[in-house]
């Protein structure tokens, strides 16, 4: 049997080192994508929680018997209020909303 070649063997030993590298660096990649993604699930977790707080908060108010939001529309503005002041801005879903048939 032919032992091969030291040129041959270079090249064998140059192509799995350049598979390596690409494997590696999609690993790196999908490792990159996967940190992003668990980034966005805390901020939309964290979103999700002051949304939580707030409608609860504006529940207790609605119910408590000194409250100026006895109507509907002064719930609706005062939740409003109280979200825009957290930095949760729900112009467009109140954009599409208002403009569809309820």
């Amino acid at each position: 049997m032919k032992k091969p070649s030291y040129r041959t063997l270079a090249a064998r030993n140059r192509t799995q080192a350049d598979r390596i590298d690409e494997l590696i660096e999609q690993r790196d990649d999908a490792v990159k994508g996967e940190q992003a993604c668990a980034s966005q699930l805390e901020r939309i977790a964290h979103e999700n929680n002051l949304l939580r707080d707030e409608v609860a908060l504006t529940i207790v108010a609605c119910k408590h018997p000194s409250s100026a939001l006895s109507d509907a529309h002064s719930v609706a503005i005062a939740l409003q209020e109280a979200l825009t002041a957290r930095g949760i801005d729900l112009r467009v879903e109140l954009a599409r909303l208002e403009g569809s048939d309820l």
